[in-house]
């Protein structure tokens, strides 16, 4: 846009906020940066927009409108109550072009719930928990435990409580599979990553080395850990990648979510994670188990081989 009639604009703007509106300076600037950054973000990405070189205002609309939420929201990782802030001053600003011009409002009718469990949201926790999957492992007891909880729970859709019972487990029991033991003497094969078959066979080395209590889930003194400690591990590994705190039933329903994306059917899913609702798992799509383990291996970021490192 213009520099000249975008300059020209928000002085009439900024006018129409200390005259007519009445309000405070901090306000006033908090309107004027919220439209700015509106205009610098549709000036960035113009091209990807289809927007003409000398666009106007009048060329934006809805369509830009969520182009920018999402690129807030999503890559630049603002919080909800800050998007709903600076849409709200962009709509005042459209109003006021409206009335001053005389023209329509492209996004009268626009709205953006503060309180609504908006779907973007949601994948934007899926893309941070996925990230944690590429970095580097950290080679401490602790740290092998935060990967592993991250895979029963988020890759397997396996319960704290579950994922707590386990006593021991046989890493490559067949090609990309493990075969997990419970305290009730029953076993689950479930499909694993190679990568994550590396970090379960130095897991088992290590606590091997730390002897005490027999179990799967020891901490340095060879204690049992309980589920409430394993659920505190977890919140250490959100904290540290600056991660909002997530239970392991929330953990659980973005896997779904996650693999629903990837195609899953409603069975599919239903069997691998043993599930016994499927009213979560209504959007699902896979033919069979043995797909949804074929997905999981093949298409999983879990599965890239960019982490040959993490041992």
């Amino acid at each position: 846009m213009d520099k000249a009639e975008l300059n020209k604009i928000m002085g009439l703007y900024k006018s129409h906020l200390q005259v007519k509106k009445m309000l405070a300076p901090n306000t006033i600037s908090l309107y004027l940066n919220s439209i700015k950054l509106f205009v610098s973000f549709c000036d960035n990405f113009k091209n990807k927009l289809a927007l003409p070189d000398k666009w106007l205002m009048e060329d934006l609309g809805v369509r830009e409108i969520e182009a920018f939420m999402q690129h807030q929201l999503k890559d630049l990782n603002w919080k909800r109550s800050t998007m709903v802030t600076c849409i709200s001053s962009i709509k005042i600003f459209y109003q006021f072009l409206a009335e001053s011009e005389n023209t329509k409002n492209p996004i009268q009718h626009f709205k953006f719930s503060r309180h609504t469990n908006n779907i973007s949201e949601q994948d934007i926790k899926i893309s941070k928990i996925n990230q944690l999957f590429e970095l580097s492992l950290e080679n401490s007891l602790q740290g092998h435990q935060q990967r592993l909880l991250l895979e029963f729970i988020y890759g397997l859709g396996m319960s704290l409580a579950q994922i707590n019972k386990i006593r021991s487990a046989i890493p490559e029991l067949d090609e990309g599979q493990v075969r997990l033991y419970f305290q009730d003497t029953k076993y689950r094969d479930v499909p694993f990553s190679p990568v994550s078959i590396k970090v379960l066979k130095s897991y088992l080395k290590m606590i091997d080395n730390v002897g005490g209590d027999q179990g799967f889930w020891l901490n340095r003194k060879g204690k049992k850990l309980t589920t409430a400690q394993l659920q505190n591990i977890l919140n250490k590994y959100f904290a540290k990648y600056k991660l909002p705190t997530i239970s392991a039933n929330e953990l659980r329903d973005l896997s779904v979510q996650h693999f629903s994306g990837e195609g899953a059917d409603v069975r599919s899913l239903q069997a691998l994670r043993n599930v016994k609702q499927l009213r979560r798992l209504q959007s699902l799509k896979v033919n069979s188990f043995g797909d949804l383990q074929k997905k999981f291996k093949k298409k999983h970021m879990r599965n890239q081989t960019s982490n040959k490192d993490i041992i």
